[in-house]
């Protein structure tokens, strides 16, 4: 007789201790959590690809109480086991999109299901940097999709796992690690008083803006103005969008939230373009549909996109401050100063 071999049995025994110190009770049966994970991996409906972020929590009432300004809606009940857990993800993922997330909140006799957000103004504290605190009795555990057949899950009590479900080894590293050194290169140079709400902007607008993202190359300046290499072939905004600014309005209430909101659209749509999107470390956001003379002496192996990435690497020091490059199924890599 065939024998089948699936990663199941495996996946089952690497997640059963975190199910253990995530100290939900639901997830006593760690399958619970492989269901989640699976089915995130590389969720569809109707034949489009969503990525919804879940929490798994005991307590609705406290999640949403620690959210000032947030909101919540019921969606419906379900019994607690896999049936009920696929039950609550198909109803809510079409609805968990521009920032409504999906709780399940678990008890002995039945799961409860919706979706809830945060405060809707764009630099308000991350969800996640309120949620994710150490409590003594409120348990939150996240299930979320960062990258194609990735799923990251993390605990409020300090467990972090990412979930490889393809054929990457087990020591590659997270697919936005480089995110956060993505950012902190964008905000180097920012007043300090502005930094913390600019990073929670672009943190959000970036995480977002980049998993819709067919891939891209993000280049940050530390001159003060672009370098030659990138400005002679490319859309240089005659007017920088200079997010810093954008966000000092706002905490003084100059601006209405829609105005910094609006500008980071733009952004979204520089990152389906063509080219090298570019930054200086004011926040500023310079220009887009850049390109870069690439050699073919790097003996590079892989598409234009790796292949410029390597090219524009050698900048470093000389132009430029970082290059971050993302591809198309999510993964990222970066090169800054000093190996920042």
């Amino acid at each position: 007789m065939p024998e089948n071999i699936t990663f199941r049995t495996q996946l089952i025994g690497g997640v059963t201790e975190f199910c253990q110190d995530s100290q939900l009770r639901f997830l006593s049966n760690a399958l619970h959590l492989v269901e989640l994970i699976v089915m995130l991996a590389h969720y569809r409906e109707e034949g489009i690809s969503l990525f919804p972020k879940v929490y798994l929590t005991n307590d609705k009432n406290t999640l949403t109480a620690m959210l000032p300004d947030g909101e919540v809606l019921k969606i419906g009940s379900a019994d607690p086991d896999v049936n009920g857990v696929k039950r609550a993800v198909k109803k809510c993922a079409p609805l968990a999109t521009n920032g409504w997330l999906i709780y399940i909140e678990a008890s002995d006799g039945h799961l409860e299901y919706g979706v809830f957000k945060g405060s809707g103004n764009p630099i308000s504290v991350l969800v996640d940097d309120v949620l994710m605190t150490e409590s003594d009795d409120f348990f939150v555990v996240k299930i979320s999709q960062v990258a194609d057949e990735c799923v990251e899950v993390r605990s409020n009590r300090g467990g972090q796992h990412f979930i490889f479900l393809n054929h990457r080894k087990e020591d590659s590293p997270p697919p936005l690690q480089y995110l956060d050194r993505l950012i902190h290169s964008i905000t180097e140079k920012t007043p300090l008083d502005d930094r913390e709400p600019t990073i929670s902007f672009l943190s959000r607008l970036f995480f977002g803006a980049l998993r819709e993202s067919h891939g891209c190359i993000i280049a940050v300046t530390n001159m003060n103005k672009p370098p030659k290499f990138l400005s002679d072939d490319g859309v240089i905004l005659e007017q920088p969008i200079d997010f810093t600014r954008l966000v000092f309005e706002l905490k003084k209430e100059r601006i209405e939230p829609s105005h910094l909101e609006s500008k980071g659209h733009l952004l979204t749509g520089m990152l389906n373009s063509d080219g090298i999107i570019l930054f200086d470390n004011n926040g500023r956001l310079l220009g887009y549909n850049c390109f870069v003379k690439v050699s073919n002496k790097d003996n590079v192996i892989g598409g234009a996109r790796k292949r410029a990435f390597a090219s524009i690497k050698s900048k470093i020091g000389r132009g430029l401050s970082a290059v971050f490059m993302q591809s198309q199924d999510g993964w990222t890599d970066f090169e800054g100063m000093n190996n920042e």
